[in-house]
């Protein structure tokens, strides 16, 4: 496992030499073999390394990594782009087996687990839960929904519905059917357990509906 996540942690942070040493390989097989033909797939797997690397790095750490944690020290803005957003380096300190081990990645590179469409980095200075494989502790998938910044995420997507039925109610206070989805959405935030670490939210969502009720009480 160590020899692997190696392997991985070097094709994840290092696309470009990944890609030419992939290529050689299989035209180092192609000229031995005479067949020509292996280049094609050579360089296919050469330009699927660049983009699907850390998505495979991820999902190996998070399926065979033992826990930890991490944080971000440092962030920096480098003149790369990807999508028209600047790509930033990340320092990183991560606790592995009670040591500290200083490691690094790109908002292009980092391991993030689950696979989203999106890059989800925790804020520098904040604690984040990682999985390694002991050995090679410089090796770390972020893991996002196990995370304080990865939770508060999850909760503002939630706080989005029910703000979107309370904006909706007072676009038309007299609207029952509106009223009703207002009730419905702050009882399904309130009976989430994963909104309560905002108890910030939990208390405003419940004086609400206590407002609510108390004006139009539910049958």
């Amino acid at each position: 496992m160590k020899a692997i996540s190696a392997v991985l942690f070097f094709l994840s942070q290092h696309p470009a030499w990944s890609f030419f040493i992939i290529l050689a390989i299989f035209a180092g097989i192609a000229v031995l073999t005479r067949r020509l033909w292996l280049l094609v797939p050579g360089f296919l797997l050469a330009m699927a390394n660049i983009f699907t690397a850390s998505m495979l790095n991820a999902w190996f750490l998070q399926a065979w990594g033992t826990p930890g944690t991490a944080v971000v020290i440092q962030a920096t803005q480098t003149n790369s782009t990807l999508n028209d957003q600047y790509i930033f380096e990340y320092a990183v300190i991560a606790k592995a087996q009670g040591k500290d081990v200083k490691t690094s990645f790109t908002s292009m590179s980092a391991p993030i687990w689950p696979i989203r469409n999106e890059v989800l980095i925790p804020p520098a200075g904040q604690v984040f839960v990682t999985r390694y494989v002991p050995g090679y502790e410089e090796n770390i998938v972020i893991m996002a929904d196990e995370s304080t910044f990865g939770k508060m995420r999850i909760i503002a997507a939630n706080r989005e519905l029910v703000d979107k039925a309370r904006n909706q109610l007072s676009a038309s206070p007299a609207n029952e059917s509106f009223r009703e989805e207002y009730r419905q959405a702050l009882h399904t935030f309130l009976s989430n357990p994963a909104n309560r670490l905002d108890s910030v939210s939990n208390r405003q969502f419940r004086d609400a509906l206590t407002q609510l009720e108390a004006v139009t009480p539910a049958p």
